[in-house]
């Protein structure tokens, strides 16, 4: 009989398992050490396994060697997610731009919810701005939370992190814009 999970392991097997690729999402503000260890032991438990990241998959984390890891659930880790209750993948998808193209990238349907920030915090705001189909620049975006721009910019690998698909193109006047990709739109309160 296998050992019970916990409340991250059922987690990250139930996101895994809604996305179209089967691949997890690294759980908010989980640190290195931890994502490695919650690898380590869902491998163990052949619940899951570590692939090299192919595009549209999110990244679990980075190999020695700098490459970029997937952790994709297996037939045994599905298994166990319905016998916990969980519910089966949806179909909602949002996209991403890859080049020109558009292609259908990831479901987000559960991770939007928890990646929702508090209503009226500066983080809110910003997704409210790039949730806007012009998009907003770098500069306007450090002027309304009053960061410099490198709190900026992590701000917005932050939000990538918490599952937002964010793109960026050129505008003549403003340089580069960032905007939610797909028009997502958030249920942020601004």
């Amino acid at each position: 009989m296998m050992a019970k999970l916990t409340k991250t392991q059922v987690k990250v097997l139930a996101e895994a398992a809604k996305h179209d690729t089967g691949a997890a999402l690294v759980p908010y503000k989980m640190g290195s050490a931890t994502v490695r260890k919650l690898s380590k032991v869902l491998v163990e438990r052949r619940l899951m396994r570590e692939v090299l990241t192919k595009p549209g998959m999110p990244i679990w984390r980075k190999g020695e060697d700098g490459r970029a890891i997937s952790l994709v659930i297996l037939k045994a880790g599905r298994d166990l997610i319905l016998e916990h209750g969980e519910s089966p993948p949806s179909d909602k998808r949002i996209f991403s731009i890859k080049g020109s193209e558009v292609e259908p990238n990831c479901d987000l349907t559960s991770t939007t919810s928890l990646a929702q920030p508090r209503a009226g915090s500066k983080l809110a705001l910003v997704i409210a701005m790039l949730s806007n189909e012009a998009g907003a620049s770098l500069k306007a975006l450090a002027e309304m939370a009053g960061w410099l721009p490198h709190t900026t910019r992590a701000t917005l690998t932050g939000l990538r992190k918490r599952g937002f698909l964010i793109e960026r193109f050129k505008n003549d006047d403003l340089g580069s814009v960032y905007r939610i990709a797909g028009g997502l739109k958030t249920a942020v309160a601004a």
